[in-house]
């Protein structure tokens, strides 16, 4: 049997039948939605036995009101037979702060970074990372940005704006996003003094 994204689907259903969730088909591209439990099993699988060798992108979507709250998707190309496939894993229980699943460093080390995006940007670790630390954020940022409940705004500066965000006269906290106005100071990167309420990691240097 060709080894398609269809086919690839059944196969999965034939010898994982108890880890997957729901299949679903959309606009001609498959996805599957896993157990995390399960997934480095499936993971494995697919890029031993299923020519899956290629790990496109891991990712995250957040679904603030339905528990589980969080989807990791991850994209999987296969390059021999020029198939592409996702795979998804819902976890995310009310109240909890850090949704886990289990890292597929193993099976495609560069899921190395993308996975650090994703616990950067979102808050949700992986189990068995052997690096699991902020990649994009500073290190002592306290918020993930990517999560519905952060707050769209930026800092609420005096007029008169104009173009840039760094320097301001006062530490205003988390305001409605505006400009920077002249004459402002310079950015407090060694945050010598903060601001409690501001959204950013508040640790005092």
């Amino acid at each position: 049997m060709a080894i398609t994204a269809i086919a690839t689907v059944e196969m999965v259903r034939q010898k994982f039948p108890r880890a997957i969730v729901e299949t679903v088909e959309f606009r001609g591209e498959q996805t599957i939605v896993l157990k995390p439990e399960d997934l480095v099993t499936v993971c494995r699988y697919l890029q031993k036995d299923l020519g899956y060798n290629f790990l496109s992108s891991v990712t995250a979507v957040d679904w603030l009101e339905r528990v589980p709250r969080f989807d990791v998707v991850y994209h999987l190309l296969s390059i021999s037979n020029q198939c592409v496939l996702r795979l998804k894993v819902r976890v995310g229980q009310r109240r909890e702060e850090h949704p886990a699943v289990p890292t597929v460093v193993g099976v495609w080390p560069g899921a190395n970074w993308y996975e650090r995006e994703v616990y950067d940007l979102f808050g949700i670790t992986f189990t068995g990372h052997p690096d699991m630390r902020r990649i994009l954020m500073p290190m002592d940022w306290t918020t993930y940005p990517l999560r519905k409940d952060y707050p769209l705004t930026g800092f609420d500066l005096p007029e008169p704006h104009w173009g840039g965000q760094v320097p301001y006269d006062t530490d205003p906290g988390v305001g409605s996003q505006t400009l920077r106005s002249p004459g402002g100071r310079e950015l407090n990167e060694s945050r010598s003094t903060i601001n409690q309420n501001q959204e950013p990691g508040t640790k005092k240097r």
